[in-house]
This record gives structure tokens, C-alpha cells and sequence, in this order.
């Protein structure tokens, strides 16, 4: 008896030592900003697209293959973006959504909501959260009817002993560029105010092995009104967080921020489109009470991949009826246009779109900018998936009222951001990042979808002149006088009536509070329905090609426009 007494203290002190000494592997593979990329083909331009969900797909099975229990997570953006999304969100609305579809199959753990995520409304994406097989993440969300989380906040997941903690957050920036009506009941509070709160309590509550936080947000914050982009300063200010997978700012990002001497936290960002996946391995070691966790990671190339066939006939009576609904006609183009002409001067491009913005709110000014810069449309028939390559968003149309002094604020803060202040012929046009180079995705100073003009306005932007100094409006375009004590119906986009890009508050100098009471009409269609709508009611459309606007010195203009453009392109 005393002998198998002993032998059992053995084992009992074998089994306390084992439970003290515990090592296993986390595996994740973080996806973001997909921006519905899940064919192989661009059924816009029929032509081939890289990256994508069906390659991705495949990537998936050989990564389960090796690590059966590997996280999968996406950090929002994912419902907008492709007509897959436009017909599944809008047209095909019976069935699940193909989104929710594809996700399901590649067994999405969880995933955090995106601005482009609300933007299709509640409709979508309250239909979105049934439709998944996995939560829909975000804490700092709060219904404003119960002060809880709109969406569920955190998701906890338990493998080989060890207690895996993803909190969500977005960017609290959504009620700055969407209209009230497609986030209603919600309101958005700061990330780190946020994290602040949840980290704690996440940490007393469910006492997580590894703790991570999945994030809409960029890496480095660029705005004084708020933090949009919050993932340097969540990771400085906000201990207890063993990795951060950024979103939102479509830039790939791999950093190390140390908060002290014996503590850092990995930040990661595979960029949009779904080209790249982040893979994270974290090695968590527990021995004699105390926790060592060692991250390493990587960004997988999915073009390495072909497209998985079972992944593609799931798919297939979406990819079917999105194709049906693009090659639908709506009307002729008598005239091709170039969206590259908008980035130097009025252009038949974007007229369209003032055309069309003037028509259906009634407005006397129109503002819009070039959402997709490289991009021709040929005259002749135009199909639905023409129709993308003006408005690729689900923007509404409003219109405002204006003064003519905020009209001409607001002009010049959008070409204070656009144009470079030139000195000689040699000078840029285009104003670049002080860091732009060839190869760079983002080159601009100011993204291009700001680069904001009026239709309905007869003007000159000296570029001569520093900014704020630059706009001379000579009169309306039927020949009236311009004044800018008069108030004037100006059309512009659900986005920048929310105040996005500072035109109409900076500029403008309204005070982002007011703007709601300047809209004194709404579409009741979306912008690329009522593109639809209008070419369907003219029939032929005739773009603008009068010169309403143009930069002085002209000829100084033209030249740097011509250097400028080519390297925004890359061409050689």
C-alpha cells in the first residue's frame, strides 16, 4: 500500500508539473478591406482581377491542411466594392447574401464591421449578421435604445487549454460620411475611449491567453476632428493587447510598437483587395506561474493560388446573375471619356455625372470627383456595369443649400488639398506626399475621390496663389451673375454632405452640427441608380465638353498636368 501510495504522489506531482508547463501554437490568418473581391474576373471590364476570395479560398484549405485549428478573421469593407456586392445588397435580395455566402464556406471565425459595411444599410447589413455563420464584431457600436453594443463586441474561442480573446472595434468616423438614416439607432464611440473600458474588463472577465484586437482603423491618424485611424495610438495608450490587425487605410503595415521595456505589440495590415492575408503564429508558453507569448507573422501572396473550384460553384448562381444584371443595356454614350482628364480640369468624364446630379435634384451647382481615375468608357451602348465606372459607391444625392461665399470656401479648400502651388513651368500641378515615388499605390497628397468640382459654375483656379487664394468664379454657367451673398441648390454626394473631406466645414466654414439642416432634398434612389434612372430617361447622353473650370496659368497647367498624371499612373 505505501508503494502504490508513493507511486500515485509521483504521478499526481508529474501531472501539476505538466499542467505548469503548457506550450501551444495560435495560428490566424487576418483578411481586410476585400471590398467584395470574390471571383477571379472583373465583370466590369471582362478582364482578369487579382487576388480574391475563390483564390483565397484555396490558400484556406492548405493552410487547414497544416493547422486544422487556425483563426480566420476580417476587419470590415467587405460588403461594398464589386457588382456582386451592389446586385446581392440591392437586386438579388431573396437568397442569402453572397458575401455571407462565401464567407461561410471558408469558415470566417469573426469579423469586424466597416464604415463600407454600414453604408449599404441597415437592410444589409441587419440581414448580413443572420445570414453568417460567425458573429460581426464591434464594441465601441452602441445601440443608442439599450447603451449596449449594436453588434456583438467580443468573440472568445478556446483551443488546446488556452482562452483566445477578438475584440472588434471600427472607425468611429461613419457618422462624418454617412447620412444619419443608414446608421440609425447606433452611435460610434472613440477606439481608444473604447478599448479603455473593454480591455480591463476583458481581462478580469475572461482572463484570455492571448488577447486581440480586430480593428476597422488604420495605423497612423491624419485628422485633427477625430481619430479615424487608430491603431498607433490604441497600441501606445492601451496595455494588455498581444496584436492589433489594422484595417481601412488600404496600406500594408507590419510594425513593432514598444510600450515599455518588457512589453510590445505587433500591428498588421495586409492591405485591401484581398492580393494579401496576414499569418500570425503565436507561440504561448506557461511555465512555473509565468506567460512568455512569441508572434511572428508574414503577408501570403494570394495570386500564388488558382481559384478553388468548389468554392466557385457555390458561388456560381451569384457570379451568373451578376453578369445578367451588367449586361443589361441603359442607354448610349455619344462621346468616349477619360476619368484621368478630371485630375487637370473640367472633364466630359465627371460631367456626366454633374449632368445627371443637375437633373435629379433640381440643383443649380452641381460637386463631384472622380471616383475611379483609371478608368475609359468608349461611346456607343452603355451597360449597367458602365454605370460602375462612374459611381463604384452607394453614395445618395442631396441637395443643399449654399451661399456663394461657402461655395467658393469650399472650392478652395478642395483645391488647396488637389493643386501644388507653382512657381515656374517645372513646377508639380498635382499636389504629391512628400514621400511619393514610383510604384507607390497612393501618390496624391490628398486621396483623388477629394478632388471636388462644381458643374453649374464658371471659374478659375490660379495655382500661382497659395491655397485659399486661388478660386476667381466669373458667373453660373446659363450666363446669371454669381453672388456670393445669394443662396444657391447645390447637388453633391451623401458622403461629402456628411462633412467628409472638410469641404463643406473647413472650407465652407459650416459647422459639422448644421450641415443636416442645409439638405433640403434627398434622392430617393442611390447614385448609381439614379445614374441608371438617367440613362434610361435620355436615352443618348451627351456629356458636357465645354471648359466650365480650368487652371491658370494654362499653359504652365497643361504641361506639369501631363508629368504629374503620368507619374500618378506610372507610365513609362
Amino acid at each position: 500500500m505505501k508503494i502504490k501510495f508513493f507511486s500515485t504522489l509521483i504521478a499526481l506531482s508529474l501531472l501539476a508539473s505538466c499542467a505548469q508547463n503548457k506550450s501551444a501554437l495560435v495560428r490566424i490568418i487576418h483578411t481586410t478591406d476585400v471590398h467584395g473581391n470574390l471571383f477571379t474576373q472583373d465583370y466590369i471590364n471582362n478582364t482578369p482581377m487579382t487576388g480574391g476570395m475563390a483564390r483565397f479560398s484555396s490558400m484556406m484549405k492548405a493552410v487547414r491542411a497544416e493547422s486544422p485549428k487556425t483563426l480566420l478573421l476580417d476587419g470590415g469593407d467587405i460588403l461594398q466594392g464589386e457588382p456582386v456586392t451592389y446586385y446581392s445588397n440591392y437586386i438579388d435580395t431573396l437568397k442569402p447574401n453572397a458575401v455571407a455566402v462565401a464567407m461561410n464556406y471558408l469558415k470566417y471565425d469573426a469579423a469586424t464591421i466597416g464604415n463600407h459595411d454600414v453604408e449599404p444599410g441597415h437592410q444589409t447589413y441587419d440581414k448580413f449578421v443572420k445570414d453568417a455563420t460567425f458573429p460581426l464584431l464591434g464594441a465601441n457600436v452602441i445601440n443608442t435604445q439599450t447603451n449596449k453594443p449594436y453588434f456583438k463586441p467580443y468573440q472568445v474561442f478556446k483551443q488546446d487549454g488556452l482562452r483566445i480573446v477578438v475584440v472588434g472595434f471600427t472607425t468611429p468616423a461613419i457618422p462624418q460620411w454617412l447620412p444619419d438614416h443608414l446608421w440609425s439607432g447606433m452611435r460610434f464611440e472613440d477606439v481608444v475611449k473604447s478599448a479603455k473600458e473593454w480591455i480591463p474588463r476583458l481581462q478580469k472577465t475572461e482572463k484570455p491567453d492571448v488577447l486581440i484586437a480586430l480593428l476597422h482603423s488604420g495605423l497612423k491618424n491624419h485628422n485633427d476632428d477625430y481619430l479615424e485611424d487608430a491603431g498607433e495610438v490604441l497600441a501606445k495608450e492601451v496595455p494588455g493587447i498581444d496584436l492589433i490587425l489594422l484595417g481601412h487605410d488600404h496600406r500594408q503595415s507590419n510594425k513593432w510598437i514598444k510600450r515599455s521595456e518588457t512589453d510590445s505589440v505587433l500591428l498588421l495590415n495586409p492591405a485591401n483587395h484581398l492580393d494579401w492575408a496576414s499569418d500570425i503564429q503565436i507561440q504561448v508558453k506557461k511555465s512555473k506561474g509565468q506567460t512568455t507569448k512569441t508572434i511572428s507573422s508574414k503577408f501570403v501572396d494570394i495570386n500564388r493560388y488558382e481559384a478553388d473550384a468548389e468554392y466557385s460553384k457555390v458561388l456560381s448562381e451569384y457570379e451568373e446573375g451578376v453578369k445578367s444584371f451588367l449586361g443589361k443595356k441603359v442607354g448610349v454614350l455619344s462621346d468616349s471619356v477619360q476619368a484621368l482628364a478630371a485630375l487637370k480640369g473640367s472633364s466630359p468624364y465627371l460631367n456626366v455625372v454633374h449632368q445627371m446630379q443637375l437633373f435629379t435634384a433640381k440643383a443649380d451647382i452641381s460637386f463631384a470627383a472622380p471616383l475611379n481615375i483609371r478608368t475609359e468608357i468608349p461611346s456607343g451602348d452603355i451597360y449597367v456595369r458602365d454605370l460602375f465606372k462612374w459611381c463604384p459607391f452607394s453614395n445618395y444625392l442631396y441637395t443643399m443649400e449654399l451661399t456663394g461665399q461657402e461655395i467658393k470656401g469650399y472650392l478652395e479648400h478642395s483645391y488647396g488639398g488637389w493643386a501644388a502651388q507653382m512657381s515656374s513651368p517645372e513646377d508639380r500641378l498635382i499636389a504629391m506626399r512628400p514621400d511619393a515615388k514610383a510604384g507607390d499605390k497612393y501618390k496624391t497628397l490628398i486621396p483623388t475621390y477629394n478632388f471636388s468640382s462644381a458643374y453649374g459654375l464658371d471659374y478659375e483656379v490660379d495655382v500661382t496663389k497659395p491655397a485659399g487664394q486661388r478660386i476667381t468664379i466669373k458667373r453660373l454657367s446659363n450666363g446669371q451673375a454669381f453672388n456670393l451673398d445669394s443662396k444657391y441648390r447645390v447637388a453633391v454626394n451623401s458622403y461629402r454632405a456628411g462633412g467628409a473631406g472638410g469641404m463643406l466645414t473647413t472650407g465652407a466654414g459650416i459647422p459639422k452640427e448644421e450641415l443636416k439642416s442645409r439638405i433640403v432634398g434627398a434622392s430617393q434612389y442611390d447614385q448609381f441608380f439614379s445614374l441608371f434612372k438617367y440613362f434610361e430617361n435620355q436615352g443618348l447622353v451627351k456629356p458636357d465638353t465645354r471648359k466650365n473650370w480650368l487652371f491658370i496659368p494654362q499653359a504652365w497647367a497643361e504641361e506639369a498636368a501631363k508629368r504629374d498624371i503620368a507619374f500618378i499612373i506610372d507610365a513609362k
